[in-house]
């Protein structure tokens, strides 16, 4: 089937195998053409770099909330770009701050395919966070994120009201 699939000449296939198995990833990529992208093989840096040991693909979703925050990503996106293995970024329901960062973290020059990032008013009634993301519609082209003037910010207020529980360590 994937092989049928190569016909269709396909930017990619997306983790189309279990999650953690990388080594079927790999015997699959060598017999196809199409890339395949891993997303939520790669929890770790240690994951991506098994995943380009092993070639079990040829692109990589980083989500940085998945791989232990941002000095992750970065790694893995440093990782990808020694091995000529292209990077894009992928939201999980970020609130505006978190946007802000996957939006950052997609400016490195590695990530090359366009990212996964929505602003969290798709998602959410009201963010946690201020000034919140905004699409920018132009006719003609395709969608793309505000420009910000200020990074946005967890607002005190909104988080102690939606706060069911708290530790002070």
């Amino acid at each position: 089937m994937f092989q049928q699939l190569d016909e269709l000449e396909l930017t990619m296939i997306e983790q189309p195998l279990a999650h953690d198995d990388l080594v079927d990833h790999a015997t699959l990529q060598a017999n196809i053409a199409t890339p395949i992208c891993l997303d939520e093989s790669i929890s770790s840096v240690r994951r991506a770099e098994q995943a380009i040991a092993l070639r079990s693909c040829r692109y990589i979703n980083v989500k940085p909330g998945r791989v232990g925050g941002l000095t992750n990503a970065v790694r893995i996106h440093d990782i990808c770009r020694a091995a000529g293995i292209p990077c894009w970024v992928g939201g999980m329901l970020e609130s505006a701050t978190g946007a802000a960062h996957c939006t950052a973290l997609a400016m490195l020059d590695n990530f090359t395919y366009p990212a996964d990032i929505f602003p969290s008013t798709r998602f959410y009634r009201e963010d946690l966070s201020d000034p919140p993301l905004e699409l920018h519609i132009e006719p003609g082209r395709p969608p793309s994120i505000v420009a910000l003037e200020q990074l946005p910010e967890p607002v005190p207020e909104r988080l102690r009201e939606r706060t069911m529980q708290q530790a002070i360590i």
